[in-house]
């Protein structure tokens, strides 16, 4: 989990000077975002996909960020 949440925060300070500032870009609240980003908080397609779109990134690259933690997720049960 730590990686996706690297990854993650890599593509949002890659673009936006704090998350306070993406959460905003997205109207979203900080807390919302910070739940996703510190992996607190499973995202649903869709908010993945506001991610994706927010960041103006490839959809398939923020897509494996969350599979790969998804997966891991499913091996451990």
């Amino acid at each position: 989990m730590e990686r996706k949440i690297s990854e993650l925060r890599s593509l949002v300070y890659g673009k936006f000077d704090s998350q306070t500032e993406f959460a905003e870009h997205l109207n979203w609240s900080k807390q919302r975002l910070s739940k996703v980003t510190s992996g607190k908080k499973e995202p649903s397609i869709s908010e993945v996909f506001e991610i994706a779109q927010g960041l103006d990134a490839d959809m398939a690259v923020v897509v494996r960020i969350f599979v790969q933690y998804w997966t891991a997720k499913e091996r451990k049960k």
